[in-house]
């Protein structure tokens, strides 16, 4: 028989699951009740469990107690022996017939009121038996002033509430409240503490977001993709964030920027293009004077092109009756191709195009961004798993009854299927 192992959802430390998916099973060791899920999937069901056992148990040991003690009762028995013994009196002497019948009579009334004090015992036991289950039942569901409890219906109170505890977790998707200021920090006497709030979001892992007054330097930071959660001594490691990137207008009587004050660096930069301004102009009176000069230099440059012009000549009777149609050869699938004569001249220009066959690779590994894998082997009957653009890896295992699933840090991995905690 193979040896997959199929858990249901289970918890050993908390009573019921706060919701479940439509008929998704689940079992508390915590309350020893059998839960499964409601239609609208936004709850749990209690649908039986040991917990339901052991009172069924008990009330059957109760009910039994009850029929024992009212099946031995005293009364009844005493009045059984009252007739018993009227009857007797009553086969002893014909003459006392008449009065034995009506001591028989008073006897069966009197065993008929005992029969009767029995079965209303054991109606009472019954009664006792049920309003201590509801009573057991409602104790069970209630808060204890000192270990606390949960309340499945409404709450109103209508005038104050303290709470000294020292955390205060709400899940829910909506809170409404009236005052339109939160005050922070109350007890913060020396400044030792970060003011501010910070979140939860999930990107490649659980990140945090801040928006807090830093009490060692009393500016205010915004932060995002923090890797450590702010809540020893309430106070953030912003080294553990990156500064977030706020869009909106910004009016300020000072911004600096990495240290710079733009007010003062706009104020040089005006100077020095004043300054610039001035040296444009002196500029100026060089290049003017440096025409001057490059005019007389015209001569020199007349005779210097004569001489190229005659080198060109030269040169030209080399690529006589030589046509090379002027193109950008090679392009994304070709490579160019050219013919250069002894004498250094291209006599032909043109494209061949890029045919490589796969045989001829005999080295190096395709990578992941040019549709390889990246890798040269994997695990014999092993999964391919993609890690972005880093080479595949595998995912394998000889354990018989193991199913490919997916871990608590989303990875793939073998193991034998389980419905997890809550």
């Amino acid at each position: 028989m193979a040896n997959t192992v199929i858990q249901l959802k289970f918890s050993t430390v908390t009573d019921k699951p706060a919701s479940l998916n439509i008929a998704e099973p689940a079992y508390s060791y915590s309350s020893n009740i059998f839960y499964i899920g409601s239609p609208a999937s936004t709850g749990s069901i209690a649908i039986g469990g040991k917990f339901y056992l052991d009172q069924q148990q008990i009330i059957f040991d109760t009910a039994n107690a009850a029929f024992a003690s009212a099946n031995n009762s005293t009364k009844a028995n005493a009045a059984f022996d009252h007739a018993n013994a009227a009857f007797n009196a009553a086969n002893t002497a014909d003459s006392k017939a008449v009065s034995a019948g009506s001591y028989a009579n008073s006897a069966f009334v009197h065993a008929n009121a005992a029969f009767n004090h029995a079965n209303s015992g054991f109606n009472q036991a019954n009664t006792a038996q049920n309003s201590a289950a509801a009573a057991f039942i409602r104790a069970n569901n209630s808060i204890n002033a000192n270990t606390g409890g949960t309340i499945s219906g409404d709450l109103t109170i209508t005038g104050n509430l303290v709470v000294t505890g020292e955390e205060i977790i709400q899940n829910v998707s909506t809170i409404a409240v009236e005052d339109s200021l939160f005050e922070l920090a109350t007890n913060n006497a020396g400044d030792g503490l970060d003011i501010g709030f910070f979140g939860q979001y999930v990107s490649g892992g659980t990140k945090y977001t801040a928006v807090y007054r830093d009490h060692d330097d009393g500016k205010f930071r915004i932060l995002v993709d923090g890797t450590e959660k702010p809540t020893a001594g309430n106070t953030v490691n912003a080294q553990s964030f990156s500064l977030a990137t706020v869009v909106t207008n910004v009016e300020a009587n000072t911004v600096v920027i990495n240290g710079q004050n733009i007010e003062t660096y706009t104020t040089n930069a005006f100077n020095q293009a004043n300054t610039a301004q001035a040296t444009g102009t002196a500029a100026g009176n060089y290049a003017n004077a440096a025409f001057l000069v490059a005019n007389s230099a015209s001569v020199s440059a007349t005779a210097a092109f004569n001489h190229a012009n005659a080198a060109f000549n030269t040169a030209n009777t080399d690529v006589t009756n030589i046509s090379i149609i002027g193109a950008d050869y090679g392009t994304a699938s070709a490579v160019p191709a050219f013919r250069v004569e002894a004498n250094g001249r291209i006599s032909s220009a043109n494209s061949t195009a890029i045919a490589i066959d796969a045989s001829a690779i005999t080295s190096g590994t395709l990578g992941v961004t040019r549709g390889g894998t990246g890798a040269g082997t994997f695990t014999n009957n092993g999964v391919l798993l993609g890690q972005g653009t880093s080479a595949f890896t595998t995912a394998s295992s000889s354990t018989e009854g193991h199913v490919l699933t997916i871990n608590n840090s989303g990875v793939p991995t073998f193991a034998h299927l389980q419905g997890g905690t809550f």
